[in-house]
């Protein structure tokens, strides 16, 4: 369904193409010309934006084939990466579950995982979400029981560890994240991780360390500056 149609409810109407001497009207003539040159134009710039996204699209497209008896690891994206702050150290990124076996080969590009009797997700994934395991592996955390749409994890925090200031004096707090490892657990945004989950009562939580217990998040780099022959002074900064 086109834009059009989605506006208008109907089909745009179809563009005759212009004949030359079609009409005896010399400025309607040069009208018809133009509007031929304009549409010439745009079909030309529609067809280069294609080939550039196909390029692009091309270059991070992977080729992968798996065979029924392998075993593969399975790519799960943290659904809360999407709403919640980015941030320079990013430990929530695309986590690896599995091994798994591949059972079958669903059409060309989806295949059936062996998972665990626990497991609550449905077990056919695009080639995209699967990498191939070389060697012998222990299976790993547990797989979550839901994912969204895109499949993503979605994750609910589980305990506050710990709460801090940052340099610009704003809140943050430590959480702990349920199927996650407690090495897992991020910093956080106070009031973002508040609105994100209110049955969760951060403000409730977090009074009990307010006090001496909040403590300002320390310098990336410290660096001292030498003072002018002579005199005995030092200046530190922070970056």
């Amino acid at each position: 369904m086109t834009p059009f149609r989605v506006l208008y409810g109907r089909d745009p109407p179809h563009l005759v193409h212009y004949g030359r001497g079609s009409t005896p009207v010399s400025s309607v003539e040069q009208h018809l010309e133009e509007r031929d040159r304009m549409l010439e134009e745009l079909k030309k710039h529609l067809m280069r934006a294609q080939q550039l996204m196909k390029k692009q699209a091309d270059a991070h497209r992977r080729d992968d084939q798996f065979e029924v008896g392998e075993k593969v690891f399975l790519k799960l994206r943290p659904y809360r990466q999407r709403i919640l702050a980015n941030r320079r150290n990013e430990k929530l990124s695309p986590r690896y579950f599995g091994p798994y076996e591949i059972l079958d080969k669903i059409g060309a590009v989806a295949y059936r995982l062996k998972l665990p009797p626990s497991a609550t997700i449905h077990p056919v994934f695009h080639v995209s979400q699967l990498r191939k395991a070389i060697g012998e592996y222990a299976t790993s955390v547990e797989l979550p029981t839901t994912l969204t749409e895109e499949m993503e994890v979605i994750l609910e925090p589980l305990e506050l560890k710990d709460v801090r200031l940052d340099q610009e004096g704003n809140k943050e707090v430590l959480i702990a994240w349920k199927g996650l490892p407690e090495f897992d657990a991020t910093w956080e945004p106070f009031e973002r991780m508040k609105d994100q989950f209110p049955s969760f009562h951060l403000a409730d939580k977090v009074s009990l360390w307010e006090g001496s217990n909040v403590r300002r998040a320390p310098p990336v780099l410290t660096y001292s500056r030498r003072a002018p022959h002579g005199v005995n002074s030092r200046v530190e900064g922070k970056i």
